[in-house]
């Protein structure tokens, strides 16, 4: 007989690693496929779904269903068929077909062409890597993008540069004549994500940096469907609206779209709307100081009015 080996089990029963022979585990192997070809197929599963059946230790059958087009995974039929009314896989096939190309989809909703552009024309940026927005120029006039891999700390500057780095490790520096700095946050306007995790292709998440009037940074993340263009304040929320179809009332459409925003390359003038994510604190501090001048102007008129009185009563 031959020695003995670690083999983990089938199923999530069998999921501790026990010693066995090898003998044993062919015995084993074999009664799972024997017993997925006794299991019929039930007749209100889909076509092109994926049916796996495992035996625990304990003698347990464990099913499993999983969507072609999604790739989740149920274990029972309330589930799938609660997921297929749902119509989730239809919106999983809208957003990936409006992230391959620009084409009337499902009831006649029309994909921009600036958003499909900037899909496209991104397409070649790895998996982790992130967009980040800067601004600059003499008087802040100008937006600069830089294409960040957070897990190396690597920052570089054009499609070129990330795809020496990714094929030969070598980074490529940068010059913007002194008129990006890189060396600080406060000048950050958003970092962008294409597909991000848990969400179909063609998903956007933006995280939009802005100043508050005490100095420190928030970031205010927004997820964007490729369809209808809604954006939504948190992962959570973009779910549901992917698993249900219901906008969710605090949803809503962006005055310019994070496709327009960034599809430049290198460097543009910055864009008007962008301009009050700069000028925040500025205007939060004068709107303090206008509040504080009001309140200074009001003590004084009454101060005024006092004295008016009392000259009224004691007159000179």
């Amino acid at each position: 007989m031959a020695g003995p080996s670690v083999w983990k089990g089938l199923g999530v029963a069998g999921s501790t690693s026990i010693v066995i022979s090898d003998d044993e585990k062919k015995e084993i192997q074999q009664d799972v496929e024997d017993l997925e070809e006794e299991e019929e197929r039930p007749g209100w599963l889909p076509d092109g779904w994926i049916m796996e059946v495992y035996q625990g230790d304990d003698g347990t059958i464990y099913r499993y269903y999983t969507s072609p087009i999604s790739g989740l995974t149920f274990t029972m039929k309330s589930e799938v068929l609660q997921y297929l009314f749902s119509g989730m896989d239809e919106r999983f096939l809208e957003s990936k077909n409006c992230a391959a190309d620009n084409q009337l989809i499902n009831n006649s909703v029309y994909v921009s062409p600036t958003m499909t552009y900037m899909q496209m024309t991104h397409e070649w940026l790895p998996k982790g890597w992130i967009i980040e927005v800067r601004a600059g120029g003499k008087n802040m006039n100008k937006m600069y993008k830089f294409y960040v891999y957070p897990p190396a700390g690597v920052r570089l500057f054009s499609k070129e540069d990330v795809l020496l780095y990714i094929n030969k490790s070598e980074i490529t520096g940068f010059d913007t004549n002194g008129e990006c700095d890189t060396r600080t946050k406060d000048n950050i306007l958003a970092n962008v994500e294409f597909n991000p995790h848990s969400l179909p292709e063609g998903w956007v998440k933006e995280v939009v940096f802005r100043k508050t009037k005490t100095g420190v940074i928030r970031k205010d993340p927004y997820f964007t469907d490729p369809v209808n263009n809604y954006s939504f304040r948190t992962r959570k929320s973009a779910m549901l609206y992917v698993q249900t179809g219901k906008v969710p009332k605090r949803a809503f459409i962006q005055r310019t779209s994070v496709h327009d925003l960034y599809s430049f390359e290198k460097s543009a003038d910055l864009h008007e709307s962008l301009k009050k994510r700069l000028d925040f604190a500025a205007r939060t501090n004068r709107k303090s100081r206008r509040s504080l001048k009001s309140k200074n102007s009001s003590l004084t008129e009454k101060s005024l009015s006092d004295e008016e009185s009392s000259y009224k009563f004691y007159p000179f």
